[in-house]
């Protein structure tokens, strides 16, 4: 064979070369982008997830905090009721036992007929 055919195939197998290995480059640039995307996506999602979930979260705290609030002011009430109860009922029996010392003790009561 000739030496210039032969140089010819050579720089035709290099041209060829080149140009794969500037598609390859291309393509690998394109890989890049997009796995550089879909990690940029992913980010925001896990973002926007930990917000919602964060949001939640606070949400779910503030109605426990409501329930416990409302449950402290009926415990509170229920409380100031027997309370009230228990002080009324104490009263009631103290004049009952005033009542019935003066019955011992043999004081006119406004119950005794009169002579």
């Amino acid at each position: 064979m000739e030496t210039k055919n032969i140089n010819s195939m050579i720089n035709d197998a290099a041209t060829t070369a080149k140009g794969l290995v500037a598609k390859a480059g291309e393509k690998a640039a394109e890989v890049a982008r997009k796995a550089s995307n879909a990690a940029t996506d992913a980010e925001d999602k896990v973002e926007k997830a930990a917000e919602k979930g964060e949001h939640r979260l606070q949400e779910t705290a503030e109605k426990a905090g409501h329930a416990v609030k409302e449950i402290a002011t009926k415990v509170v009430h229920a409380a100031q009721e027997t309370a009230h109860k228990v002080v009324h009922s104490a009263k009631e029996l103290a004049n009952k036992a005033e009542h019935r010392g003066d019955e011992l003790a043999g004081k006119p009561s406004d119950k005794r007929p009169a002579p």
